[in-house]
């Protein structure tokens, strides 16, 4: 069962302002939805969390991942959208051309379990790259 399902746009954001309260009191990051600020989130998660800690930071990678969607919804247009029946992970919903989905909490879980290897950065430079082709 998908634990976002009832969640609305407003249930999104507010997870990623109280994330960004959260980092600017425990990690002294002012984070303003730039879109540099995926790097210093890059640099949060390498220098305080290893590889395989993803299921004891659960809470702020829900925050975390929030924080990420809001980033590439004021940046590059799209709507958070959570259906069970089709992710199993909210999603970033891209309208253009073509329908893209971009899931920023899966990708914050993915670099919390596997490393840098499932970079942040990276991540981010894919969307613009994905979204510039429409």
């Amino acid at each position: 069962m998908n634990p976002f399902v009832n969640w609305r746009a407003g249930d999104f954001q507010h997870q990623a302002v109280e994330f960004c309260e959260f980092a600017r009191a425990t990690y002294g990051l002012d984070l303003d939805y730039a879109q540099g600020t995926v790097s210093q989130l890059e640099k949060l998660i390498g220098s305080n969390f290893g590889p395989g800690s993803a299921d004891q930071n659960a809470t702020l990678i829900v925050g975390m991942g929030c924080y990420l969607g809001e980033v590439i919804i004021r940046h590059h247009g799209g709507a958070w959208h959570a259906d069970e029946e089709f992710f199993r992970s909210p999603a970033v919903v891209i309208k253009g051309k073509l329908q893209t989905h971009t899931f920023p909490l899966s990708r914050v879980w993915q670099r919390f379990e596997y490393g840098s290897e499932r970079s942040l950065t990276a991540y981010y430079s894919e969307v613009r790259r994905t979204v510039s082709r429409f």
